[in-house]
Formats: structure tokens, sequence, C-alpha cells
């Protein structure tokens, strides 16, 4: 199975062998991203998870292996990044500042064109599964459901927050702006901005750690800079959170929760 978005053991309930079933979770585009998520199921045997993590390193990519929970590792990472950039984008910060600032920070890729290559209808159905899976704190902003009900879904229809008539060269959407619905966050500094969307990544990254998602946090990081393209110069996410320092840390997450446009979401964060 290559989806986060399906229980590796639910699959594996009707499978007359289920020690056999595992998760070989890849990243797109695949010739691109080194990681591949290895993930047991409830019964798989041990010799299966060896067999794939064999398989994933026979193919040149880097395995990790990781828990058999929403999202595995990655796209439970993402899932609150993304969120959080859509928000902002939501309520009037500039889709090309937005884009920059997380770009200057060190991601690969600005989070709005990240969502046309994946598509928001994939990445919708994902963000459902994260909510379904931890409640309230996961709840999916509906921002993109206009695009996603007239057929706009990103690159793969031509056009989403970029317009992709040039797929060597998309360029932002002349109409990118009629989703947000306020300016109430337009003025935000590009220090707020940027910790918003990293900060959201860090706190779920610390619970990942907590759970027991994956071993350790160098194989957290490794997963992140692999699989995400977390700003290998900060050397994954843990490894940035540590430079930073978790005093300082909390504070800025404590201010964030605090800010009255998160407290008055509904669900709350």
């Amino acid at each position: 199975t290559n989806t986060s978005s399906l229980s590796v053991t639910e699959i594996a309930a009707d499978v007359p062998d289920p020690g056999r079933v595992v998760g070989l979770h890849f990243f797109n585009p695949v010739r691109q991203m080194p990681l591949v998520e290895i993930v047991p199921g409830e019964q798989t045997r041990p010799e299966v998870v060896r067999a794939a993590a064999g398989l994933a390193l026979a193919l040149g990519k880097t395995p990790v292996i990781v828990k058999d929970v929403a999202g595995f590792l990655v796209n439970r990472l993402l899932g609150p990044f993304l969120d959080e950039a859509l928000r902002l984008f939501e309520c009037g910060v500039a889709p090309q500042r937005l884009e920059n600032l997380l770009l200057d920070f060190g991601m690969p890729m600005g989070p709005l064109r990240l969502l046309d290559e994946v598509g928001f209808d994939i990445a919708g159905h994902a963000a459902r599964s994260l909510h379904e899976a931890y409640g309230a704190r996961m709840r999916p902003t509906e921002a993109l459901l206009p695009w996603i009900e007239s057929g706009r879904v990103g690159r793969k229809s031509g056009k989403g927050f970029f317009d992709w008539s040039n797929p060597k060269k998309p360029t932002l959407a002349g109409d990118v702006t009629s989703l947000q619905t306020s300016q109430s966050l337009a003025e935000l500094s590009d220090e707020d901005i940027v910790n918003r969307c990293v900060l959201s990544l860090v706190n779920e990254a610390a619970r990942c750690l907590e759970e027991g998602v994956v071993t350790g946090p160098e194989e957290l990081d490794r997963a992140t800079v692999f699989g995400m393209g977390f700003a290998p110069f900060h050397g994954g996410v843990l490894h940035y959170a540590d430079s930073v320092g978790a005093e300082a840390l909390r504070e800025q997450l404590d201010a964030l929760a605090a800010a009255s446009d998160i407290t008055t979401r509904d669900g709350g964060r």
C-alpha cells in the first residue's frame, strides 16, 4: 500500500496472512524524494519489515520505519503546516509573500505550490482523515472547497493557486485572491507568518516523538529532510527546534495559541 490515508492494519484484517502486509509509502516526485516510510501493521512479521526496507535500499531510497497511524509520519506533520498556510492566505496574507517567506526559510517549495502539486482533492481527503483521527486540533479549513467543487484542483486540472498553462514556468493565477475572506492577518510580521507555519510542524513532531511514531529524533529529522525537503541546512524539524531552544519555543507557541484568530476557530486548536 502507498497511501497514508488508509490503515495498514485495517487493510491486513481481511487478508489470509496479515503478517505479510506492509506499507511502503513513497513521496512525490518519486524520482527526487529519497524517503520511503516502512509501515508495519499490528501483525506484520519482522522479516517482512526487513524485506520491505531492503527493497527500499535496493531502489536507492532511504527507509524509515514508522508506526501505523493516520498520516504515518511525514503527512501527519505536513497536515497542520499546510492548513496553517491556507488559513494565513484565507485571512489576507498575499500569496507570493507567503510563498517567498517559506522559501527563504529553506523549504524547497512554497506551501501553495505544494498544494497545487498534490492536488486539492487529494490534500482535502488527507486532511479529513487527519481530522477524523486526531479531532478538533486537526480541523481543516474549508477555504479550497469552492475550487474543488468547480473542478479546479491544482496542477492536474491546469489551474489552482497557479496557472499551469506553461508547466515549466507556472505563474500565480490572476484570480487567486478570490478565496480570501478577510484581510485580518494581512499585516502580520514576516516572523509571525513563518512561525505559524513552521511551529505547527514542530509541535506535531514533538507529539509524534512522544507517541513513538518513529524510533527517535534522528529518524524523525531524516524523514522530514528526505520526505518533505524540510530546510536541509536546519538539519530537520527537531534539530531546528533544538537550535531555537525549548523555552523560546514554548513562549512562541503560547503566544500563538493565545492569538484571537486561533482561539476563536471552531473546535479550538
